[in-house]
């Protein structure tokens, strides 16, 4: 019979060992402990912090600034302008010259509305 290959035992990573971090963060680390909660030696504003500066969004590639700040501002400014168009139109279209209906009247025309439909089906 034909002896079966040995796979060669697989090493376990050295804890010792530190992994390859950027020249800033040198010291960080980082771990879960026993109740599966995330703890590190730096706080969460610093890891932010020091990802803002160095790594970028995907989500603005394509706008205009570093980080799309100007198209940011401009963006918002012409939305603004449109909603406010928006507003010109609608206000155009409603009709501002026509009067506000008072309590009293409108209470005088849904009585004579219900009459109607009363007197339709009878």
């Amino acid at each position: 019979m034909a002896k079966k290959p040995v796979k060669p035992k697989k090493t376990t990573p050295d804890p010792e060992k530190k992994a390859r971090v950027h020249k800033e963060l040198e010291g960080f680390e980082i771990g879960v402990n026993p109740l599966g909660e995330i703890t590190s030696n730096y706080s969460i504003e610093q890891i932010n912090q020091f990802l803002g500066r160095h790594v970028r969004d995907k989500k603005i590639v394509h706008r205009e600034g570093q980080f799309g700040e100007e198209a940011q501002a401009s963006a918002a400014a012409e939305v603004a302008r449109l909603a406010q168009e928006d507003e010109d139109a609608f206000a155009e279209a409603e009709g501002a010259d026509e009067p506000e209906e008072s309590d009293e009247d409108f209470m005088k025309r849904t009585s004579r509305e219900a009459k109607r439909k009363k007197e339709d089906e009878d």
